[in-house]
């Protein structure tokens, strides 16, 4: 019985030591803990260290100690601000390792002034580690060079991507415009936040107002949209600023274009939606500086979805059978940096 009991001792701690590496260095020949596998790469707990070390730190220095086991609602479980990061740094290291890959497919190399920016900043993240840190992960100054490398091409490859297709939006697609909708509403919202929809007879009096406020604004000189407002109590009535795609979004394409087509100053006729009867002002057919803005804004949008395509066929390529779940030791991956944070 005691030998029983002597065995089940020695194999709760050889499998505590395989865990933790027994915070010694490993001796030659020996392999290096592993936290996971992807594609023919053994990612081992010092390279991942490298990663959850930078976005450790990165985390600290804007959100305080605590901020790990802070709880966010993500879909409809709710998760730990640690989870999240640990499956974000996974995420970065298989990015990594993918776009690395592909280097050689685009003649991509790093040239002197690179390697010398890599062996610099290798040289300082090694020189950071303390000897305990370096004793646990057993990360080597080549360890850290490769890492970064791999990054660096990574970046490189990222941009040739992009670089190799065409992201040009007209002005037209990002025209932003500014202008105000008068509304005679034809719905009723609720306290309990139901929508009653108006009868018919309401209906056929809000489109008699609009009539007569368009008149107004035709024939009475001096008429502001503001006294419009006003006199009928007009409470959804506001300016607003959209794109093209908003527009069609909030009012459908032919509502869209109508009031697209309006130049600046230029009031609309009545126009019928599902909110009720509309007069369009156009403050501004063409906000410039918006419009910039949002043309940024649509290719950065475009470059996210198309990279997001090449990148899910370059996945499936490297590594089909990859499953985080069932392939990541998340004890592993879970020491650090957050095992100071759970203790606290």
């Amino acid at each position: 019985m005691k030998n029983r009991k002597y065995i089940i001792l020695c194999l709760m701690l050889a499998i505590s030591c395989v865990l933790s590496a027994c915070g010694r260095k490993q001796e030659e020949g020996e392999q290096q803990a592993v936290v996971y596998h992807f594609g023919d790469n053994d990612i081992t707990y010092g390279e991942y260290y490298i990663y959850a070390r930078t976005v450790y730190e990165d985390y600290s220095q804007a959100y305080g100690n605590g901020v790990w086991n802070l709880e966010l609602n993500v879909g409809e479980k709710s998760r730990t601000v640690r989870d999240i990061t640990i499956e974000d740094i996974i995420q970065d290291i298989n990015r990594v390792k993918v776009l690395s890959s592909h280097a050689v497919d685009y003649s991509i190399e790093l040239n002197d002034n690179e390697k010398a920016e890599i062996e610099n900043k290798s040289e300082a993240f090694y020189n950071g580690l303390t000897d305990a840190d370096i004793r646990e992960t057993e990360i080597t100054k080549d360890i850290v060079s490769r890492v970064m490398t791999e990054n660096m091409l990574a970046s490189k490859v990222y941009d040739q991507v992009l670089a190799d297709y065409d992201f040009e939006i007209s002005d037209e697609e990002a025209r932003m415009i500014t202008f105000y909708d008068m509304v005679f509403e034809c719905y009723e919202l609720k306290k309990d936040g139901s929508v009653s929809e108006y009868s018919p007879e309401k209906k056929a009096l809000q489109l008699e107002r609009a009539n007569e406020a368009l008149s107004s604004l035709a024939e009475e000189e001096g008429t502001s949209f503001k006294s419009i407002v006003d006199k009928y109590h007009l409470q959804y009535s506001a300016e607003y600023t959209m794109s093209k795609s908003e527009l069609i979004e909030e009012y459908g394409d032919n509502v869209a274009k109508d009031i697209l087509a309006l130049s600046d100053g230029e009031v609309s006729m009545v126009i019928e939606t599902q909110y009720g009867y509309h007069l369009f002002k156009m403050q501004k057919s063409n906000n410039e500086e918006l419009t910039k803005e949002n043309k940024q804004q649509i290719i950065i949008s475009k470059q996210k979805e198309y990279f997001n395509g090449v990148y899910e066929d370059w996945v499936k390529q490297y590594d089909a059978h990859f499953n985080e779940e069932k392939d990541v030791n998340y004890v592993l991956a879970g020491q650090f940096p957050f095992e100071n944070e759970q203790d606290e």
